[in-house]
């Protein structure tokens, strides 16, 4: 099993091309691979390097999200979260109102109401006001023709 060094490995005659096919694919890849950082001694090169594999990633991932059915995946996720939120936001309704306590509609609606009941005091405060104003310019024209 030992032969130079190496550890070699027999496998069944129908396996073995497959484990040959690996096994040399595997040392181009290392040799490539060595090759490449070899070559990578200054910074600008890596920093190509880097700059192109980032490029490649960056289509390959934009590539990706345009895809069909990779859209379709995001709407289904989108659309089961909003109904999620939809189904906790009537859930803690329904839990307030089972223990009386207000919900932010109930205030809200609340608010708006004593807002508009603060308008209308405020619009016949301006007109009372006025017929004051009225009254008053009266009784100073009548004091002053006495």
């Amino acid at each position: 099993m030992s032969n130079n060094g190496s550890t070699q490995f027999s496998f069944d005659p129908v396996v073995q091309p497959l484990v040959d096919f690996w096994s040399s694919y595997v040392k181009h890849a290392d040799d490539v691979t060595r090759q490449v950082f070899e070559g990578l001694d200054d910074g600008s090169a890596f920093k190509n390097w880097q700059r192109r594999w980032m490029e490649a990633i960056s289509k390959s991932m934009d590539a990706y999200m345009r895809t069909p059915a990779f859209l379709e995946a995001m709407k289904n996720n989108t659309n089961a979260v909003v109904k999620m939120k939809s189904q906790a936001d009537d859930l803690a309704k329904e839990m307030a109102r089972n223990i009386n306590l207000p919900t932010t509609g109930d205030i809200s609606g609340l608010f708006e109401r004593l807002h508009s009941v603060e308008e209308v005091i405020l619009r016949r405060l301006t007109k009372i006001d006025e017929r004051l104003q009225a009254v008053e310019k009266q009784v100073s024209a009548t004091a002053e023709v006495k």
